[in-house]
């Protein structure tokens, strides 16, 4: 009799294993399956999956962190990305999220707070050192805006940090009355974001965003002219009355 109830016991056991053993590997391979997809719900849906089975894949939490905050879902990004950086996730690009998180919700010193996190793990990475000079000057703080700014135009490597820095820049020299030179750097910022292409001989009459907005709109509607074949009217030619 004991030897039949030891025998059930191991194998329940070995079972038991076997399922949590099976479990784990089904999570990494959703993990894996999400970190390849292109399409960012599947990526999200695949990142919850995983985690349904495996609630301690750290790296989970964190891309589908990142994935909420792009689709504006900030309260379950600033969960995922709070559950992630709790669990001792010393990553850059965790605390650089939460603290864009914070800043769509234009809460300032929790922005600040998780950059100089990210900067302490890398004092030059040009995103983070653009976003944190957007802080800074968001909080009054120009000299200390205006360094990092400087450091990210120093390292020249990130061509939207730039953009960034040279917005942030611009805006710090018009507050000081510095009209010509408030120009160029919002010229150069507008000629460097890659969101902005052709509206960047804009500079001296729009905004960064401004334009940046307008060339969004024309990556909406060329691609309807394209695909519909919208056409404009051709022009009617009118002639003149007949002379009496």
């Amino acid at each position: 009799m004991r030897l039949v109830t030891w025998i059930i016991t191991a194998t329940l056991v070995v079972c038991g294993s076997l399922s949590s053993a099976h479990a784990l590997q089904s999570a990494t391979d959703l993990f894996e399956k999400a970190r390849k997809d292109a399409i960012m719900y599947r990526r999200v849906a695949l990142y919850s999956e995983a985690l349904a089975l495996d609630a301690g894949l750290a790296e989970a939490l964190k891309e589908r962190g990142i994935l909420y905050y792009y689709q504006g879902k900030l309260q379950e990004a600033y969960d995922d990305l709070t559950a992630y950086l709790e669990k001792g996730g010393e990553d850059i690009r965790g605390f650089l999220y939460r603290a864009l998180v914070s800043v769509k919700r234009e809460d300032w010193a929790n922005a600040l707070a998780d950059l100089n996190r990210a900067c302490a793990l890398d004092p030059k990475r040009s995103d983070v050192l653009s976003h944190r000079a957007v802080v800074l000057s968001k909080l009054g703080r120009s000299a200390e805006a205006e360094k990092d700014a400087a450091a990210v135009l120093a390292l020249h490597d990130d061509p939207a940090a730039m953009a960034r820095a040279l917005t942030v820049r611009g805006n710090i020299y018009a507050d000081r009355g510095n009209v010509f030179s408030a120009r160029e750097d919002l010229r150069r910022a507008a000629s460097l974001d890659p969101t902005l292409g052709v509206f960047g001989t804009w500079g001296d009459i729009l905004s960064p965003e401004q334009a940046s907005r307008i060339g969004l709109l024309g990556l909406i509607v060329l691609p309807a002219f394209l695909i519909f074949r919208i056409r404009l009217p051709k022009p009617t030619r009118k002639d003149p009355p007949a002379s009496r």
